[in-house]
């Protein structure tokens, strides 16, 4: 009784650490993946921004030469 015992406890053990050796990767896969994600929304927001000036400096210029054609015409 008591070696099936030992047995079944060193098998749990076993277990245990497998299980925990997949739980600490997975972890750090996360930590990975949260970082990455950080790093994009702060890439997307960059480009949002470039993008909102982009088109402010386009509409700008529309409205200058509809005034030049105005003045002209």
């Amino acid at each position: 009784m008591e070696v099936l015992l030992e047995k079944q406890l060193k098998e749990a053990q076993a277990d245990r650490k497998t299980v925990m050796h997949e739980f600490l990767r997975l972890k750090a896969e996360l930590v990975r993946t949260q970082q990455r994600n950080d790093d994009l929304r702060c890439e997307n927001r960059a480009l949002r921004e470039a993008l909102h000036a982009a088109e402010h400096e386009v509409t700008n210029l529309f409205s200058y030469a509809a005034q030049s054609d105005n003045a002209e015409g």
